[in-house]
């Protein structure tokens, strides 16, 4: 590196919330803190938020390489906040204990950050780690960062994998601890409607990540996904225009469970014929499932909701 490299590049923390990952976390520490990174030496900080499977003890051979703290407050938003009250970066990047960095993850991160003038958040590409079986291949359209971050709207990020510059998070607020799921898309929701965040996505910033892998997981993510946008769409009835109430009494949220359902359907006109290659059918299945299961969870949490607020006197 040229003597004056180090300085044209910012000061970064790099944060990995962590509990009961024992057989993850140290693969996931060796490739943060072997990143390639051009600027000044990274601090990482692991927040240790209570794991009981002696995750301790894994972390301990790491404590002369990165800050170990612990949070006692059940709930990875404390734990991330935690760490982004005593990090010292200029930019914060966030991933997961149960993902693997590539070793250009954070360099390519934060010069899409140096690029993208006035930028708040950066998001970069989640991929299966493998080796990954069909449903880990097909989990990935479940971290899809591209989609949430360019084509949602509003847009929304994975903190599995993102980049912020800690004096706007700070600002925005940090995360939410009352949302022990969907916290990602409540700050992103939350910081652009009250405080203009700008986000882009970077591609080549890439981590590999442990995707659910059998049927009950998939099952598992979608009533997940159901539950966590019904309680975003209603808290966030201003950001969108129409409350949870008016949105359940429209035809938009059965027509899409019906058609979900009948997605299901064994029937060859339904999976495209059979003429399409067995892992095309296999992946319209799993599409199918997560719909559907999504889909039933938000009309069910949706309705709770929308009776909830009128009992309470609200819209």
């Amino acid at each position: 590196m040229n003597p004056g490299q180090g300085a044209e590049w910012p000061s970064v923390t790099v944060v990995v919330p962590t509990r009961n990952d024992r057989r993850v976390i140290a693969r996931c520490l060796d490739a943060v803190v072997g990143q390639d990174y051009p600027g000044p030496q990274p601090e990482v900080i692991v927040v240790d938020n209570g794991s009981t499977d002696g995750t301790p003890k894994v972390l301990a051979r790491y404590a002369d390489r990165v800050t170990i703290l612990d949070e006692r407050r059940p709930g990875v938003s404390w734990a991330r906040n935690a760490a982004i009250e005593v990090a010292r970066g200029e930019w914060i990047a966030f991933t997961d204990a149960d993902c693997v960095p590539r070793p250009d993850w954070l360099r390519t991160l934060v010069d899409a950050g140096r690029r993208h003038e006035g930028v708040t958040f950066v998001g970069g590409r989640i991929a299966a780690l493998p080796p990954a079986n069909a449903i880990a291949r097909f989990s990935e359209n479940l971290f899809d960062q591209r989609r949430s971050i360019e084509q949602e709207r509003p847009a929304s990020f994975i903190s599995a994998n993102l980049l912020a510059r800690r004096e706007a998070l700070v600002a925005c607020g940090m995360f939410n601890p009352d949302y022990p799921r969907g916290q990602d898309t409540e700050l992103a929701w939350r910081s652009q409607h009250r405080f203009g965040a700008r986000i882009a996505y970077c591609d080549e910033a890439v981590v590999e990540h442990r995707n659910p892998s059998s049927i009950r997981a998939l099952i598992h993510k979608a009533w997940q996904h159901g539950r966590g946008s019904s309680r975003l769409l209603g808290e966030f009835q201003a950001f969108h225009g129409r409350s949870l109430r008016t949105r359940m009494r429209q035809t938009k949220p059965y027509t899409d469970l019906l058609r979900s359902m009948r997605a299901l359907l064994p029937l060859p006109r339904r999976l495209g014929g059979t003429d399409r290659p067995l892992a095309e059918r296999r992946d319209a299945f799993y599409f199918a499932l997560f719909r559907c299961v999504r889909h039933v969870s938000f009309v069910y949490h949706s309705w709770r909701r929308a009776r909830d607020d009128r009992r309470a006197g609200r819209a």
